[in-house]
């Protein structure tokens, strides 16, 4: 449901009108904000309110990217918004449009930084605001929130993995941690783009971003940096990881073919024994020899004790 909220700072009040006596409102000096959830209605919407082309067009594009446009009468970015819910990050594309008077968010999804903020949006305007910058202020700030939920999350999967991977496990835990290690570095592109736009938005000379919510905005790039380092991090956690499972599967395997390489070395002489006394040939001598058979397996079984001795002295036993 497509929503619009003008802000009175001199009166500090905010009203709930409709879309279209937005520019009716910002003409009266209010600050108006639209919320539109529905890309169809976007084109009608931001078309009535006077906005460039080519930024309605990125936003009904839904580009699921973050990036950032200065047009002539405008300035739209867009925000990945992140979440992970049932062992997969899930992500989607905010569209931010400011211009003169009045901001435009438009989702093609439930957006759930911009539902928490309309719940809280009113007692941070009159506990804070000064001009519709702190607008933009809250919605980073909620995206920043919405980044460490999504950091946290992502850290204790990581955590599971790692428990897993000194049991029992099979070759599915190699596709999880691949689907892992791509969700962090997916997770890594939001917040670096998201840095650069705030960062944009913070020192770029302009008319729809007041000067005095500038220098705020330029502090909420430390925490975004934060997060983007903590990902790479989580990143090379991830991988050392599968470093140490797979030298652990290296380790068992090792120690499997040792203890084959031994029970080969104890029955290649025995099967030599064997192969020789097996060609029943009349000229030789043990087969006609009371104990022969005897001393066959004597020969044997001290050939078997001997390597046996000499395999415990070289520690391969």
């Amino acid at each position: 449901m497509t929503t619009a909220v003008s802000f009175d700072f001199a009166a500090r009040r905010i009203t709930t009108i409709e879309p279209e006596a937005v520019p009716a409102a910002v003409a009266g000096g209010a600050y108006c904000w639209i919320d539109i959830d529905s890309l169809a209605e976007a084109e009608r919407l931001c078309g009535l309110l006077g906005l460039e082309n080519a930024a309605v067009e990125r936003v009904v594009a839904d580009q699921n990217q973050g990036q950032i446009t200065i047009g002539r009468a405008c300035i739209d970015c867009t925000f990945v918004e992140t979440a992970f819910h049932d062992r997969a990050l899930v992500t989607g594309a905010m569209h931010l449009i400011l211009a003169n008077g009045f901001l435009v968010t438009a989702h093609a999804q439930e957006s759930a930084l911009l539902k928490h903020l309309s719940e809280t949006i009113e007692e941070d305007f009159q506990r804070e605001a000064q001009s519709g910058g702190f607008l933009l202020f809250e919605i980073v700030d909620h995206l920043i929130h919405e980044y460490r939920q999504t950091l946290s999350a992502l850290s204790a999967e990581i955590d599971g993995i790692q428990r897993t991977l000194l049991g029992d496990v099979g070759d599915e835990i190699l596709t999880d941690v691949s689907e892992l290690t791509r969700a962090l570095l997916e997770y890594r592109n939001a917040v670096v783009t998201a840095r650069e736009t705030v960062h944009e938005l913070a020192t770029r000379l302009s008319p729809y971003v007041a000067p005095s919510t500038q220098p705020y905005l330029e502090r909420q790039t430390a925490p975004l940096s934060r997060l983007a380092g903590d990902a790479a991090t989580e990143r090379t956690v991830l991988s050392e990881s599968l470093n140490l499972y797979m030298g652990i599967v290296s380790h068992r395997t090792n120690r499997v073919v040792n203890r084959l390489t031994v029970v080969s070395m104890i029955f290649l002489p025995l099967n030599f024994l064997a192969a020789v006394y097996g060609m029943n040939f009349h000229v030789m001598p043990e087969l006609g020899w009371r104990y022969g058979y005897p001393a066959f397996w004597a020969v044997s079984s001290l050939l078997v004790v001997l390597l046996l001795i000499w395999l415990k002295r070289r520690r391969l036993f």
